[in-house]
């Protein structure tokens, strides 16, 4: 049998040692991952099962300035330290001298924006098409109940566009008539934010439809028609709602339609965009 001593096994505990140490010597650490990058001292990765669930990184926490100032970083060696700083929410580095500002969080909150031609006007448009009164015989533009057939619109309060045989002689089109609303930074809306506006018609007849599309940060989206009478002497109202997910920068309504015909009306109002 073999035995081996106290100074033996010391010994061999001090050789192992060694070539631990030495072992990561040559090599990087990594966390989350067993092949770090060669190019780094430290690589952590986000997800450690393959991409099934992630985490993120936590940088050291110091909530108040007396907190912070038991920290007495070296003016040349420090140069570099991070921490998040909870009395400013910011994250702030050692630059040597001082805690400097990186980023503070952004608690700037979604406003809204809307356009109901009246009372709240913060969303601009333009026509391609002007607008032109005529009386009986056409209309396209803002107008309100008191104007002769538009009365029959009764779910569109105060002040609304509306259009009246779009096809008017001398006046209008006898294509699309296109309303393109401004183009709104949502980026501060961060659960994302809700396009939509109201509409109601009167009569209309087969030939007579409405389409809308959003632009998202830029890119066109599939236009809709959601106005499109399959009979004659139709009526009906109701509204368009759409979600537009967080992490949007930019959104923008296009809103078309054509309509022929002096009995009959279309009426669109309240146009907003809120914060989800």
């Amino acid at each position: 049998m073999f035995f081996i001593n106290m100074e033996h096994r010391y010994l061999i505990l001090f050789v192992i040692s060694l070539l631990v140490y030495s072992e990561i010597g040559f090599c990087q650490v990594g966390i989350g991952t067993v092949t770090p990058s060669p190019s780094s001292a430290l690589d952590i990765s986000a997800t450690a099962d393959g991409g099934i669930s992630y985490k993120g990184m936590l940088l050291p926490r110091v909530p108040t300035i007396a907190n912070r100032n038991t920290i007495t970083p070296n003016a040349t060696t420090d140069r570099g330290l991070l921490i998040f700083y909870g009395a400013s929410n910011c994250l702030q580095i050692w630059n040597g001298t001082a805690w400097e500002n990186i980023h503070c969080l952004n608690e700037i909150t979604f406003g809204g924006f809307a356009q109901n031609f009246d009372l709240n006007t913060t969303w601009g448009y333009t026509s391609d098409v002007a607008f032109f009164d005529n009386g009986i015989d056409g209309f396209f533009g803002i107008t309100d109940a008191s104007n002769s057939i538009f009365s029959n619109l009764t779910t569109l309060t105060n002040n609304f566009l509306g259009i009246r045989d779009l096809d008017d002689e001398g006046n209008g089109t006898t294509g699309l008539a296109t309303i393109t609303f401004n183009s709104i930074d949502v980026s501060s809306a961060f659960g994302g934010a809700t396009v939509a506006f109201d509409w109601e018609y009167f009569r209309l007849d087969t030939g007579d439809n409405a389409y809308y599309q959003l632009v998202i940060d830029g890119i066109p989206q599939t236009q809709v028609q959601f106005i499109n009478p399959t009979t004659g002497d139709q009526s009906d109202d109701g509204s368009v709602v759409v979600p537009i997910p967080g992490g949007t920068t930019t959104v923008q309504l296009i809103l078309q339609f054509e309509q022929n015909g002096q009995d009959d009306v279309f009426g669109f109002d309240n146009f907003r965009i809120f914060e989800n």
